[in-house]
């Protein structure tokens, strides 16, 4: 009986260690979340700066224009400025595109490696919890069928000597079944 309770007292600890994995899962999958919100929040500022940037290249442009309707030597100045503006800002374009596919590309490796993660430990887990099972049944159906034998051999012995102890037998074997029903309950977690 003792050997019977203190499976069960294993089991509740196992299973308080299944909800320690659980929030553990939940809390490096909250890291994962605020760490993503993180680098969109900074996407967010390089695209402000980006624009802010375009915007000063687009009135850099325009105080080109309108040095083109100076001398010669200004429009020449005015187009070479003007071409490297615009191969600065495609380059920039390219940059933040670029960053773009990147961040998305490590956003999508890191969402699948925890959900790899996550099925692999889940799985892992519940591995355990059936082997376990299996292992506290074999425990449970030894323990009956000892129990079994010993109240069969009590029968005998008792059948010659007192007929009186039939019943108390009987009521003893169904406390017995009944208990087992009741662990057998407990452990599966429908009590």
């Amino acid at each position: 009986m003792e050997n019977m309770m203190g499976n069960v007292a294993g089991k509740i600890s196992a299973q308080e260690m299944i909800k320690a994995n659980t929030a553990a899962e939940a809390a490096h999958r909250e890291q994962i979340e605020n760490q993503n919100k993180q680098y969109e929040e900074e996407i967010a500022v390089l695209r402000q700066n980006a624009k802010k940037l375009e915007d000063r290249l687009n009135n850099i442009e325009d105080v080109l224009a309108d040095l083109k309707t100076g001398k010669n030597d200004a429009e020449k100045t005015t187009k070479e400025l003007g071409t490297a503006v615009k191969e600065l800002s495609d380059n920039l374009s390219d940059r933040f595109n670029k960053s773009d596919e990147a961040t998305h590309d490590v956003g999508v490796r890191i969402y699948r490696n925890v959900q790899a993660s996550v099925a692999d430990e889940q799985k892992k887990q519940l591995d355990e919890i059936k082997e376990d099972f299996k292992r506290q049944m074999e425990s449970i159906r030894s323990e009956f069928t000892v129990l079994v034998r010993q109240l069969d051999s009590m029968q005998r012995a008792n059948r010659a000597k007192n007929r009186g102890l039939m019943p108390l037998t009987v009521i003893i074997l169904l406390a017995t079944i009944a208990n087992l029903v009741l662990i057998i309950l407990r452990i599966i977690g429908l009590v």
